[in-house]
C-alpha cells in the first residue's frame, strides 16, 4: 500500500476503531473496505474536521450507517 494510501486508511480505522473497538473493525471486512472506498472517493485527502476528533468520528459513524 502506498504511502498516502496507508495514511488516508490508517486514519478512518482508527475513527472506526474509537467508535466500535479495534476488535471488531479488525474482525470485519466491512470497516476495511468503506475506509479503502472512503479513500478512494476523496483522493487519498483526510481534512475533514481535523480540529475535533468527536466531528472525525461522528462523520464516520454516519458513514458507517448509511453503508450498512
Amino acid at each position: 500500500m502506498e504511502q498516502h494510501t496507508s495514511q488516508c486508511w490508517n486514519f478512518v480505522m482508527s475513527s472506526f476503531a474509537r467508535s466500535y473497538g479495534v476488535e471488531r473493525v479488525m474482525r470485519e471486512e466491512n470497516f476495511h473496505w468503506m475506509a479503502l472506498q472512503w479513500c478512494d472517493d476523496n483522493n487519498y485527502t483526510c481534512n475533514i474536521h481535523l480540529d475535533d476528533l468527536k466531528k472525525v468520528d461522528s462523520y464516520f459513524r454516519r458513514y458507517y450507517e448509511e453503508w450498512d
